[in-house]
């Protein structure tokens, strides 16, 4: 039912978590100017991760939902661990979002004033109707065994266990794979949903040409059902072990991601070839970061997720197949979210055009970056139209305390609850 604590790792994650919480209220004493973001590059690394788990957890339960409502019921040993990761994943893409808000204690605007006009309300109401449906659906997995084994708590020990028979308890497992399969559909739904809304997210916004088009949201959707498996092995491998019992269930999730890479390939290189057909405007300009400056990013993105595809395609039995494969395939999507920032934010849309020796010629608007930079006697532009992002000491330490908290969670909640449904 549960896994031994490995204090040689959650010593260094509470570590890592404390001193993420540290800079964040470092950074709130100081400001986002301690970030690397500007205002000509207002979205950055929180942003990154916000999208990266709002994927695993649409991900997680595609997988559990899977299990009843296309009948893959080789996938079942896992289920409970792909609803997990998606409830904790979701509940990291709001928490991730925090330090990007400058004055978190504001959060309360968000919920007393929304303004509807916005996508963010209304993706702040699917993730969190997200969140409690993969509670629900959790609970709704592993009721039959709280009551059969109970959960553990800290210093109290086994608590919730009943005194059940046998047929009590088999009746019980059924009135649960009933629910189950009832909210299968809708968990699909809303995993769909939610990776949608983020999608509009920033395909919404004004004079982002990188972000337009009908593309995104498929794009989203397709990477999710690459890094939401990679996510829920890497989670299984964890807490029940590379067994023979299970090598079909990874298989399984293995193969699934690899039909969200290639689709996310296909789609992500179909957009490049109608942006590419023009050859100018605002939509070529945003190839012209990628392949340009850029260019080692993508190819750190592609691949990664064809590396991820091939150990997938060759390896899923194998322990090093399944586990670097995955690693490949989250660090592939990673990458893929962070390239979605430069070229959007270092094509800016205000232009003006100017009459010079050679005709006519568009002048790049240059926005305010709101800091004063380099010396009295050699100062640098305030105001700038190209901003190479690169996440600060700051960015990298918050984020890296809330990938430890949520690996502290998921680790809590798999030694305190039954997961395993292989143990009776």
């Amino acid at each position: 039912m549960t896994i031994n604590l490995n204090y040689k790792i959650i010593i260094p994650l509470a570590l890592v978590a404390l001193a993420g919480l540290g800079f964040w209220i470092y950074q709130m004493s100081e400001g986002l100017i301690v970030t690397n973001m500007r205002n000509s590059f207002s979205w950055g690394l929180y942003t990154v991760m916000w999208v990266f788990f709002v994927g695993a957890a649409a991900g997680g339960l595609v997988v559990t939902s899977a299990v009843y409502l296309f009948k893959i019921k080789g996938l079942k040993p896992v289920g409970r661990i792909a609803s997990i990761t998606a409830f904790i994943c979701t509940i990291a893409a709001m928490v991730v979002l925090l330090p990007d808000l400058g004055r978190a204690d504001r959060i309360y605007n968000l919920i007393i004033h929304p303004n509807f006009n916005s996508v963010l309300p209304w993706d702040f109401i699917v993730l969190s109707t997200y969140a409690l449906l993969s509670a629900i659906y959790t609970y709704i997995l592993i009721r039959p065994d709280i009551a059969s084994r109970g959960i553990r708590l800290p210093l109290l020990g086994v608590v919730g266990k009943k005194d059940i028979g046998e047929a009590a308890l088999a009746q019980m497992r059924e009135k649960s794979e009933r629910q189950a399969r009832i909210i299968a559909p809708i968990a699909l739904i809303v995993a769909v949903l939610i990776h949608t809304v983020t999608a509009w997210v920033l395909a919404t916004q004004l004079g982002r040409p990188w972000w337009f088009g009908g593309a995104l949201a498929p794009t989203f959707i397709a990477s999710a059902i690459a890094s939401g498996p990679a996510v829920v092995i890497l989670a299984s491998l964890y807490t029940l072990r590379f067994r023979d019992q299970l090598a079909s269930a990874y298989a399984v999730l293995a193969k699934i991601a690899v039909i969200g890479a290639i689709v996310l390939l296909f789609i992500y290189y179909n957009d490049f070839v109608v942006r590419a057909w023009w050859g100018q405007g605002a939509e070529s300009e945003t190839l012209q970061v990628l392949f340009g400056t850029y260019w080692p990013l993508h190819l750190i993105e592609v691949l990664f997720i064809i590396a991820g595809v091939i150990l997938f395609l060759t390896q899923a039995k194998k322990l090093g197949g399944i586990l670097i494969g995955s690693l490949s395939m989250i660090i592939g999507v990673m990458a893929h979210r962070f390239i979605l920032l430069p070229p959007a934010f270092n094509v800016f849309p205000f232009k003006v055009p100017v009459l010079g020796s050679e005709g006519l010629a568009d002048w790049v608007y240059p926005v305010a970056s709101g800091e004063i930079r380099g010396t009295l006697d050699n100062p640098e532009p305030l105001f700038v139209s190209w901003w190479n992002y690169v996440p600060s000491l700051v960015e990298i330490v918050i984020v890296a305390g809330v990938i430890a908290a949520v690996i502290l969670v998921y680790i809590g909640l798999t030694r305190t609850l039954p997961v395993d449904v292989e143990q009776k």
